[in-house]
C-alpha cells in the first residue's frame, strides 16, 4: 500500500495527530490576528479618526489584504509547497502586527493591517488543504470541524487576553498588537519544528528530493502496511491546472462560479458581524465593555459551531449542512436585529449567529478542496477565499457610511440578504455535485478530465 492510500484509509497515526495539533495552534493564533482589530477599535482614542467612515476602511484593510494574499500568494503553494507558503504568510503577518503596534495614525494602521491580511490570506488556504491531505477519508470532516475551532478560539481567547492586557496597561491599545506579534513568532517556530510538507504535493512533484521527504514522512507514520517504494501513478498533467484557468476547465466552471458566489455572500455577512458588532453594540449601549462582551460571545458561538459541525457530519453530509446552516444563520441575524434594543436577548442571540455562520464556514472549507485535483486545490481554495474576501471588503466600508443614515439595528436586517443568496447558491452547488460520489465530498481524482490514480507496487 502506498503512503497516499494509507493516509486516506488507515486510522490516523500519533504523528499525524501531532502535525494536525500544530496546524490547529497556528490557525488559532491567526484567528486572533484576524479579529484583533474589532477588539482594538473601541479602545482607540476619539481623535484618532476624522470620520466614522475611516473606521470602516480600517476594518476592511485586513480583509483587502487577505483577499490579495488568497488570490496572489495562495496559488503559489501548488508550485512551491504548502509548508513554505505557510511560513511566508506567518512572516508577513508578524511584520504587519509589529507595524500596527507602532502606527502613529490611522493611515499607517490601515497599511499595517493590509500587510497582516496578505500574510493571513496567503497561508490560510495552505493550512486548510494540508489538514485535509493529512486526514483519513473517514475522519476528514470531523478533523476539519476540530481544526476550524482555531479561528473563533483565537478570537475568543486572544481577545479576552488582549482586553485584560489593555486594562492592565491603562488602555494602551498597542499592547494587543504586541501580544499578537509575540504569539505569531511562536507560530513560526512551531511550523519550522513540527509541520511537514504535504505528501500529496510531494508525490505530484515527483523529484528525488521530494521522494526523500516522502520516505522520511513514512518512517514517522510507523505503519508496517506502507510500502516505502510504492507511489500512486500521477494523473496526466492538464494544461493550466495550477492557474485560475484550470478552475474553469473540464466542466468545472459551474461549480467554481457557485463556490465563489456562496463564499462571497457568506463572508460579507460574517465579517460585518465580527468586525462591527463590538463597535455597534458600544454605540447603542454606550458601553465599550458590553461591545467587547458581544464580540467574545459571537466568537464563542463560532467555537461551538465548529465543534457541532464535526459531530453533525458523522450523520449529515457536509454539503447539506452547508446550505442548511446558511439558511438558519439568516434567520438568526434577523432575530438579532429584531431584539437589538434588548441587550440581554440580543447578546444571547449572538451565540446563534456565531454558531450557524461558523458551521457554514467550516462546511465550506470541508466541501470545496475535494472538488478539485491535488495540483489545483490550493489554487481553488485560495481563489474562493480571495473572491469571498474581496466582496466582503465592501461590508465594513458600507457600514461606516451607512451609520450616518441608518440605525445600527437596521444594518443587521441588510446583513441577512447576502446570507439568503449564499444559501441558495450553496443548495444549487449541492444539487450539482451530490451524484458524483458522496454528497459534495468528491475525491479530486474523480473530477472529469482527471483519471483515477492507479496504485503501484
Amino acid at each position: 500500500m502506498d503512503v497516499s492510500t494509507a493516509i486516506k484509509t488507515s486510522p490516523i497515526s500519533r504523528y499525524q495527530y501531532k502535525v494536525l495539533a500544530a496546524c490547529l495552534l497556528v490557525i488559532t493564533i491567526d484567528g486572533f490576528d484576524v479579529f484583533v482589530m474589532g477588539f482594538v477599535l473601541p479602545h482607540l482614542p476619539d481623535g484618532f479618526f476624522d470620520s466614522t467612515a475611516e473606521k470602516g476602511y480600517l476594518l476592511s484593510a485586513g480583509l483587502a489584504g487577505m483577499a490579495a494574499g488568497s488570490i496572489f500568494l495562495a496559488p503559489l503553494a501548488d508550485r512551491i509547497g504548502r509548508r513554505r507558503l505557510i511560513l511566508w504568510g506567518l512572516v508577513l503577518n508578524l511584520i504587519g502586527l509589529a507595524a500596527s503596534a507602532m502606527s502613529p495614525n490611522v493611515e499607517a494602521l490601515i497599511a499595517a493591517r493590509f500587510l497582516t491580511g496578505i500574510g493571513i490570506g496567503g497561508m490560510a488556504a495552505s493550512l486548510i488543504v494540508l489538514v485535509q491531505e493529512l486526514s483519513s477519508e473517514k475522519r476528514r470532516n470531523t478533523i476539519m470541524g476540530v481544526y476550524s475551532i482555531g479561528f473563533p478560539l483565537g478570537s475568543l481567547v486572544g481577545g479576552g487576553i488582549g482586553a485584560l492586557l489593555v486594562a492592565a496597561f491603562d488602555g494602551a491599545w498597542q499592547v494587543m498588537f504586541i501580544f499578537g506579534a509575540v504569539i505569531t513568532a511562536a507560530a513560526v517556530a512551531v511550523t519550522l519544528a513540527m509541520i511537514p510538507e504535504s505528501v500529496d504535493f510531494l508525490i505530484s512533484k515527483n523529484t528525488p528530493e521530494a521522494d526523500a521527504q516522502i520516505r522520511s514522512f513514512i518512517a514517522k507514520l510507523n505503519n508496517p502496511a506502507i510500502d516505502p517504494n510504492a507511489r500512486p501513478a500521477l494523473a496526466p498533467v492538464v494544461e493550466d491546472n495550477t492557474s485560475v484557468r484550470g478552475l474553469f476547465a473540464n466542466g468545472m466552471y459551474y461549480r467554481t462560479l457557485l463556490t465563489w458566489l456562496m463564499y462571497s455572500c457568506l463572508m460579507s455577512a460574517f465579517y460585518f458581524a465580527n468586525t462591527w458588532t463590538p463597535q455597534l453594540v458600544k454605540e447603542s449601549s454606550g458601553s465599550a465593555e458590553l461591545g467587547t462582551t458581544a464580540g467574545l460571545i459571537l466568537s464563542l458561538g463560532g467555537l461551538v459551531g465548529a465543534l457541532v459541525f464535526g459531530v453533525w457530519t458523522l450523520k449529515i453530509s457536509a454539503g447539506r449542512l452547508l446550505w442548511t446552516a446558511m439558511a438558519i444563520a439568516s434567520v438568526s441575524i434577523l432575530a438579532f436585529a429584531a431584539f437589538f434594543g434588548h441587550p440581554g436577548i440580543a447578546i444571547a442571540l449572538t451565540v446563534a449567529v456565531g454558531l450557524f455562520t461558523y458551521i457554514a464556514i467550516t462546511a465550506a472549507a470541508a466541501v470545496v478542496p475535494p472538488l478539485y485535483p491535488v495540483r489545483a486545490r490550493s489554487t481553488a481554495i485560495g481563489w474562493m477565499l480571495g473572491i469571498g474576501r474581496l466582496f466582503s471588503i465592501s461590508a465594513p466600508i458600507a457600514v461606516g457610511y451607512a451609520l450616518a443614515v441608518f440605525a445600527p439595528q437596521t444594518l443587521y436586517y441588510f446583513a441577512a440578504i447576502p446570507m439568503v443568496v449564499g444559501a441558495l447558491a450553496t443548495y444549487a452547488l449541492w444539487k450539482h455535485t451530490r451524484d458524483e460520489t458522496a454528497p459534495m465530498d468528491v475525491v479530486a481524482e474523480s473530477v472529469p478530465g482527471y483519471p483515477p490514480l492507479v496504485k503501484e507496487g
